[in-house]
């Protein structure tokens, strides 16, 4: 199912699309928001509207290629393994970005599609089996530069953090920067909360990263009300209830049940049906969806991540910062006041 077009969602997708147009090698985007707004479908889109004509983008070219950070057996995050995961959608791309919810046609998504698997077909034989860390990311460096790549998408990025006791989640990011700029590509890095401690501990950092955060609907945010309420009444079009408006008369309960996260709506909704279908009945009722709520254990998880995701996104205390400056300055100001005095 693709997000819902509304308005809490289209301003950080404009914000998204003004970042990816405004081209800066050497910088990274990312995309925050509790798991499930919908991050990865709104990066996604975004990168569709730029880029969705592959007609254009000339032989052998790719404007932008998807990978996710997985943590590989080790349970640690591996460099190596992304610059492998790396060098494979080059070479191979799956192109979900490009595929997946967008407005191509069939016969066009199936020609993509043969072009796809007959190279994946040919770099089985062509790709290095051994290599070094260091060998596989200059082969990423040339075939970023070969392919005419300008954006890579990083999804799951929290798993930079997953690290050795000796490695710091800030020299991943730094590694990756350089590598941006060096090849000319811009990192789209996706993930929750947690993924703010990649770039808040430095400054180099914090002065190439811009943010897009994506919240889910709150209770403290007046103005997330009226596109809730909207996006129920788009979703009540999709399920048959028992009454027409049962959703709007739920949406307190509902949000408080979902902690205002657009696929735990979903999820809700979904487990509901199939209460209603188990019991032999095709419609939803008000009970169905009470039977459908998950433990306080569970939503205390929810309402745990987030209420985190608002700390992380809450501006940071300017007013005592600024209060401190203009103590120190004064001070500074004095102490040369005085020396001048004979």
């Amino acid at each position: 199912m693709r997000m819902i077009q509304h308005s809490a969602y289209e301003l950080p997708r404009k914000r998204l699309l003004r970042a990816l147009e405004n081209h800066r090698p050497g910088h990274m985007v990312f995309v925050i928001g509790p798991s499930g707004v919908g991050k990865t479908t709104m990066r996604r889109s975004v990168m569709q509207e730029m880029f969705g004509d592959p007609g254009h983008w000339g032989r052998g070219r790719t404007p932008a290629v998807e990978t996710f950070a997985m943590l590989p057996n080790s349970a640690y995050f591996s460099s190596r393994e992304l610059a492998r995961s790396l060098l494979d959608e080059l070479h191979a791309p799956t192109l979900s970005w490009l595929l997946e919810g967008s407005n191509l046609s069939e016969q066009v998504k199936i020609s993509i599609g043969n072009e796809l698997a007959e190279c994946r077909r040919v770099w089985i034989d062509l790709k290095p089996k051994r290599a070094t860390e260091g060998e596989y990311w200059g082969m990423v460096q040339r075939s970023i530069l070969a392919r005419g790549c300008k954006y890579i998408a990083l999804d799951q990025v929290t798993a930079l953090l997953v690290n050795h006791r000796d490695t710091s989640p800030a020299d991943h990011t730094l590694h990756l920067m350089a590598l941006a700029e060096a090849s000319g590509v811009m990192f789209v890095m996706t993930g929750v909360q947690s993924a703010a401690r990649l770039w808040e501990v430095h400054s180099e950092l914090r002065r190439r990263v811009v943010t897009v955060w994506v919240p889910p609907y709150s209770d403290s945010r007046p103005e997330d009300w009226g596109p809730f309420l909207r996006v129920l009444q788009s979703l009540g079009l999709k399920y048959n209830l028992s009454k027409k408006d049962l959703l709007m008369r739920m949406a307190h309960d509902i949000l408080a049940a979902t902690g205002g996260i657009f696929a735990q709506i979903v999820q809700l909704l979904d487990r509901a049906h199939q209460v209603a279908y188990e019991q032999g009945r095709d419609r939803i009722t008000k009970r169905d969806i009470e039977d459908s709520y998950y433990s306080d254990s569970d939503l205390e998880a929810i309402w745990r991540d987030v209420r985190s995701f608002e700390s992380v996104m809450r501006a940071g205390d300017v007013s005592q910062r600024a209060k401190l400056a203009r103590t120190r300055w004064r001070m500074t100001l004095q102490s040369e006041n005085d020396a001048d005095q004979p």
